[in-house]
């Protein structure tokens, strides 16, 4: 090998055999030199790796996990409104003199109201038959499937027809009276107030109706029985009672309140004679709606059970 020190040919070792320098200074400037193109190339090698992750990127990009779902506007206005509705029920059984002011911006409200007491008087009158019956058939017969005789849609369709025209019927008495009165409110005005008064009386009845589907109240057939039958030797009939002074209450005594509180307010004369003049109208418009198709309806219904 050549010495880099005298250019002389010597020996392998670790010295040079002529002039004695060491010969390992050639090995070491050539690894320095391999080393400093490893450091300077090193650079280019990461800015092409990163250059290339970056176009992947592009290329396929992530989905992004934080963007929030959309939500559904249909849903969204549902609870809106259930919202309200909540808000509207709740302030008007805390407070019934505030549908005294109601207007044409709570009509929803009010339809919805409607709505609700006219299905829920007449499924918990369907709770009553159907519970009845079932007692009844338990009696009479061992056949259990009888009691479940009691047509449910049929029942509840021609009960909501019936419950309608009962509970507003006082309304159109005083529509009549407070036009003969001159009264300033509209009908929607009329109808908006008369129905949030009934506010607490749906309440009551989406409870009433409730326990009745599950058999908690019910008449008892034995009661019913006596009542008919046996008159002397019966009880106080307090659950018929209790359903039919609160019907009564619906009917004659609601449309009274809402009467009497409309034309107090604009100061109209004669305000009692105008409110009795109504209760007369609504007495003669129930009666003439029974004797029309209110009691055909009913036989339908009881005939239907068997």
């Amino acid at each position: 090998m050549i010495c880099p020190s005298c250019n002389q040919e010597t020996e392998e070792g670790k010295f040079c055999t002529k002039c004695g320098a060491p010969l390992n200074q050639q090995e070491e400037s050539v690894t320095e030199n391999i080393s400093e193109e490893n450091s300077t190339d090193a650079p280019n090698h990461a800015e092409v790796s990163q250059q290339e992750s970056a176009t992947a990127a592009e290329s396929n990009p992530e989905p992004n996990t934080e963007t929030p779902q959309q939500v559904n506007p249909a849903l969204e206005k549902v609870k809106t409104g259930l919202s309200q509705y909540w808000n509207y029920f709740i302030t008007r059984v805390k407070n019934p003199n505030v549908a005294f002011k109601d207007n044409e911006q709570h009509l929803t409200n009010s339809i919805v109201t409607a709505i609700i007491l006219a299905l829920t008087a007449t499924l918990f009158f369907y709770g009553l038959l159907n519970s009845l019956f079932q007692d009844a058939a338990g009696l009479f017969s061992s056949d259990e499937s009888l009691g479940d005789h009691v047509p449910f849609f049929s029942t509840t369709l021609k009960g909501i027809l019936i419950f309608i025209i009962l509970f507003f019927a006082g309304l159109l008495a005083n529509f009549i009276m407070l036009n003969l009165a001159k009264h300033p409110a509209t009908f929607v005005q009329q109808f908006t107030r008369y129905t949030g008064t009934l506010v607490p009386f749906a309440g009551l009845f989406v409870v009433l109706a409730f326990l009745s589907l599950l058999g908690i109240v019910k008449i008892d057939v034995f009661e019913m029985g006596s009542q008919v039958f046996r008159p002397e030797e019966a009880g106080f009939p307090w659950g018929i009672s209790f359903i039919t002074i609160l019907f009564i209450i619906i009917m004659y005594v609601n449309p009274i309140i809402h009467m009497l509180y409309a034309l107090i307010q604009e100061k109209a004369k004669q305000s009692f004679y105008f409110t009795i003049i109504s209760l007369v109208i609504t007495f003669a418009v129930i009666t003439l709606m029974n004797n029309l198709f209110i009691s055909e309806i009913l036989m339908d219904i009881l005939e239907s059970m068997y």
